[in-house]
């Protein structure tokens, strides 16, 4: 494939440190949902926890990994207050990646919806 078709194909998104309790990681933000972001978590690990699989991406969102690396996502988003996100910058995804973060999105703010509903 060639680079320019490679970046017709990329998807805008907006990039935020989420705080937690290990100091933050880099979160793609999916959208909004009351007062807080729906976002997914980005590593360079390929697993999680107890071999859990993150889901591989095909290009680095932030743009900042050396060659050999792989850039992953993590297959669980988050909903999380707006004021525990910091450092706003952007990259990019390609569409099939976007999509799939979408799908963990949906997911997330459905769980959110039926917790409040709950309550």
């Amino acid at each position: 494939m060639r680079k320019k078709d490679k970046k017709e194909k990329l998807v805008p998104v907006t990039i935020k440190n989420h705080r937690d309790k290990k100091g933050g990681h880099p979160h793609v933000v999916l959208g909004d949902i009351d007062n807080r972001h729906i976002s997914a978590g980005l590593t360079t690990k390929p697993k999680k926890g107890k071999n859990t699989p993150n889901y591989a991406l095909e290009n680095d969102p932030i743009g900042n990994l050396k060659e050999s690396e792989r850039a992953y996502m993590r297959r669980q988003a988050t909903v999380a207050p707006k004021v525990e996100y910091d450092s706003p910058r952007k990259g990019a995804m390609t569409s099939k990646d976007h999509a799939q973060a979408k799908v963990y999105g949906e997911r997330a703010k459905q769980k959110y919806l039926n917790e409040k509903e709950k309550k």
